[in-house]
């Protein structure tokens, strides 16, 4: 960032000294009659473009917008055609078929990710405005996005905004007049690719449904709290906002309901990114959101018909950690897949399965795991929130009693490679680890053990 505003200074500097140079002798040379002067202005108003133009390229390259821009553009000439056509073939049995993309270019992304220290739940920027022009036109002009019967957004902002640019016509939106500036910069055609409406051929009538679906966020590791892309807004917060007013935020509300947001403390209301009565999630409770999101989408048949075709537009740790998308997806990148009841996964393109070691039912539920504020006996106790079926159960317990009787049996129950496979090895927090000691209310750390 500081060599950003050093070189746009230098610009700034030269592009000064050259307009009093130039204006001297305007100066002189008006003596000398109008045309001279005209002309010496014509060179003025071409040299200023020029900076600009330095200025604007510098900025760019630094910024990595280029570079996104780039992977956009080698992922349309490399892989989108077979992903297109694999979504017109025909979708496994009793399977749901789903084009999952990530979304396009946001502030947070800027100079190689240091844009998310200031960027709380990032927007989109001026090159993921092109990448949302240049991908929906493809799909629109493929005639995929009239054949989609649902669209599952997650919530952070940059993922809303997609979806709205992407799927403009389908949801009603208006055409956006700053195209054409953003085509003749980026270099592509500036008029849109035309809704097809209700088209023959196409079976959905009227808008696209659109679902936001927290299950398909980013996830909000520790260092979501310094990098702060990955921070949300609350349902109220988004709904507020005229052009988010088009979705469904029914399921936001009852997933902080499910996942007890509030446990802990009761100023979290609606805050989803946190995923439970933490302010931030494990890197295995997201491995298991993945899995429950796989399930989620393939048991969507229950409340819609199949065929059923779905565009799930989420975020690049999502596409990797519960479809397999190997390397980190460009913005606006995409791949096709058939989604089971039972959350598996396949690649429709290559016809892999996406390899998951998590798709068993938990035979429990952990609802919340909250220290308690006060010591008794010189012990931690922790209230603990159990579900079976329909059924809850709540009970406190002293770390010591949690470790005497669920941690050290299920560890001397279970062979060493089991205890590795089920990866509960360092989940629980050890009286040695000095790293689980230096916070002070360890009970994340419980809830993903029992988890």
């Amino acid at each position: 960032i500081a060599v950003t505003q050093l070189s746009l200074r230098s610009a700034e500097i030269c592009n000064a000294a050259v307009l009093r140079s130039i204006s001297q002798t305007e100066c002189h040379e008006c003596l000398a009659g109008t045309a001279a002067a005209r002309a010496r202005t014509t060179h003025l108003d071409a040299h200023v473009g020029a900076v600009e133009h330095q200025r604007s390229a510098l900025r760019m390259t630094l910024s990595g917008c280029n570079k996104s821009w780039r992977q956009l553009l080698e992922f349309l000439e490399s892989e989108a055609d077979s992903e297109i056509e694999a979504f017109f073939t025909p979708p496994r049995p009793d399977a749901v078929r789903v084009l999952v993309m990530r979304h396009a270019m946001g502030s947070h992304n800027t100079y190689a990710g240091m844009g998310s220290l200031v960027s709380e739940d990032a927007e989109i920027n001026e090159c993921g405005k092109a990448q949302c022009d240049v991908i929906g036109d493809r799909l629109r002009e493929a005639g995929v996005l009239a054949a989609l019967d649902l669209a599952v957004v997650s919530p952070f902002t940059r993922a809303l905004q997609t979806a709205l640019r992407v799927l403009g016509p389908e949801l009603g939106t208006a055409d956006d007049p700053e195209r054409a500036a953003r085509a003749e910069h980026f270099g592509y055609r500036a008029e849109a690719v035309a809704g097809t409406g209700n088209c023959a051929g196409n079976i959905r009538e009227g808008l696209l449904p659109r679902i936001v679906q927290p299950l398909c966020a980013e996830q909000t590791f520790v260092h979501s709290h310094l990098g702060r892309g990955n921070r949300g807004s609350t349902a109220e917060e988004l709904s507020q906002r005229g052009e988010f007013g088009i979705f469904d935020w029914s399921e936001l509300e009852r997933y902080c309901d499910q996942r007890r947001v509030t446990a802990a403390d009761p100023e979290k209301a609606g805050k989803w990114w946190h995923h439970g009565p933490h302010s931030e999630e494990t890197e295995s409770s997201f491995r298991r959101r993945c899995v429950r999101l796989k399930k989620w989408l393939g048991q969507l048949p229950s409340c819609w018909s199949l065929p059923l075709n779905v565009l799930l537009l989420c975020h690049g740790g999502t596409m990797q950690a519960a479809f397999g998308y190997q390397p980190h997806p460009p913005n606006c990148g995409f791949r096709v897949y058939d989604v089971d009841a039972g959350g598996r996964a396949f690649h429709v393109a290559s016809g892999d399965c996406v390899l998951s070691d998590s798709l068993a039912e938990p035979v429990f539920d952990v609802h919340a795991v909250v220290r308690k504020p006060n010591k008794i006996e010189g012990e931690f106790v922790y209230s603990i929130e159990l579900g079976v079926g329909l059924e809850v159960f709540a009970v406190e317990l002293a770390e010591n009693v949690l470790r005497d009787y669920v941690h050290d049996p299920v560890k001397d129950g279970l062979t060493p490679e089991l205890y590795e496979r089920y990866r509960l090895g360092g989940l629980f927090p050890s009286v040695w680890s000095w790293l689980n000691r230096a916070r002070t209310d360890v009970s994340i750390y419980i809830q993903d053990y029992l988890e």
